[in-house]
């Protein structure tokens, strides 16, 4: 009987779950690691099917095959974030009818995997399959790659976020906002649903959460992101070059025209250029000292301005701007332009084109010509993006070319 005690002794100890039912598929025995992983003791379990306890009724067919073909049979099965290859056998019992006896080997490392190897050959393919497209911005590829998930992946509802806009959602605005204060990838809940938002460079997706998925992400995404990091460097390269092009043309084109029109819609033609090729700007002024009054001689985006003018020692950007010029600088960005905005005898009109918001970024230009200031020109926009480097090289370029044309008109 010595081996008998021997052989329980193996099945307690087992590192699986392993289990006996009887000819009704109600349990008879459940060993210890079985009642660890299902939170269950005997009381619970013993005398009672899966149907009865878990309400489960999938394992029913595949126990009465064992015990009819008296061959084992292997199923899959999921429980609580975890996966489990399950092997039944028939097993003789003491009446002489046959149950079934089953072992449960944790496959869910494995799982995940495979899982990551299919899914990370996917996206290679979503990729592959983008690069083929006209990609002519990050943001459109970033739209097209989301929604390809979405579709291919089946990652479910989703968000694209791109600080502080919504690109595109199919969740709720507010699951949108607490995303937006999330840094790495977290899983975050709102009104009782979990969510995970996961940093693509600049972009964040986000989507619920299951059960796994928060592992599962973190897990892909290290994977995935150096793929994406490739394709939005070379759509950035791209751009660049494109707009290396278009800048070199426009400033040839500046240059041709120079003497060809009068220096009003010479300026205004600048002006219009330079805010289509920087990719900051929406909105700009040019100002000339003419009769010792600072004067708008053009303006995009800023209807009416051209009838503006004021004493230059009262410039809308206060006092930070004598101190650049005085710094030696033609190129700048005024920091908290806000508050110096405020101190301008025109404060009431700029407030009206919406200078006083805390997002205004101003890139002046000063036009200098024998060490005497005779305008500046100012590059806006209103969604709190600090200017490139590469913007304020381009914007130097054309307060040179500037400068020149106006050391040719009196002004």
């Amino acid at each position: 009987m010595r081996h008998l005690f021997y052989l329980q002794q193996f099945f307690e100890r087992l590192p699986s779950p392993a289990f006996i039912k009887d000819n009704k598929h109600k349990y008879i025995w459940i060993n210890r690691e079985w009642k660890k992983t299902y939170g269950l003791d005997d009381r619970k379990v013993v005398g009672k099917t899966d149907e009865k306890i878990f309400n489960d009724s999938l394992t029913l067919k595949i126990e009465e095959s064992v015990m009819k073909t008296k061959k084992k049979q292997e199923y899959e099965k999921e429980y609580n974030g975890k996966y489990f290859k399950v092997t039944v056998i028939p097993i003789r019992l003491g009446d002489g009818t046959y149950g079934v006896a089953g072992i449960e080997f944790d496959e869910t490392q494995k799982y995940f995997n495979d899982l990551i190897l299919a899914t990370n050959l996917k996206i290679s393919e979503i990729i592959r399959e983008l690069l083929l497209s006209n990609l002519d911005s990050k943001d459109f590829f970033i739209e097209l790659f989301s929604e390809k998930l979405y579709e291919k992946i089946k990652i479910g509802d989703y968000a694209l976020l791109k600080g502080n806009e919504i690109l595109k959602t199919y969740l709720p605005e507010k699951v949108c906002l607490k995303a937006m204060q999330k840094e790495g990838i977290k899983e975050f809940s709102v009104s009782g649903e979990k969510y995970i938002v996961i940093p693509l460079f600049e972009y964040k997706l986000v989507i619920r959460s299951l059960p796994n998925y928060f592992k599962f992400v973190n897990y892909i995404v290290p994977l995935v992101l150096p793929k994406i990091e490739n394709v939005l460097e070379k759509i950035e390269n791209e751009s660049k070059k494109k707009r290396y092009y278009f800048t070199l043309e426009k400033m040839v084109d500046a240059v041709v025209s120079w003497k060809k029109i009068e220096i009003n819609s010479f300026l205004k033609k600048v002006l219009k250029d330079i805010v289509e090729i920087i990719p900051e700007a929406e909105k700009g002024t040019i100002w000339l000292i003419k009769d010792n009054k600072y004067k708008c001689v053009a303006e995009v985006g800023y209807e009416n301005a051209e009838m503006l003018e004021f004493p230059p020692e009262k410039t809308a950007y206060g006092q930070k701007i004598e101190e650049n010029i005085e710094k030696g600088y033609t190129v700048f960005e005024i920091d908290d332009a806000k508050s110096l905005v405020k101190t301008s005898p025109l404060a009431e009109t700029f407030k009206k084109y919406g200078m006083f918001d805390e997002k205004f970024r101003p890139l002046l230009g000063v036009f200098k010509i024998g060490g005497k200031v005779v305008g500046s020109i100012s590059i806006d926009n209103f969604s709190g993006i600090n200017f490139s480097d590469e913007s304020r090289k381009i914007l130097e370029l054309y307060v040179k070319i500037l400068t020149n044309f106006l050391e040719d008109y009196e002004i």
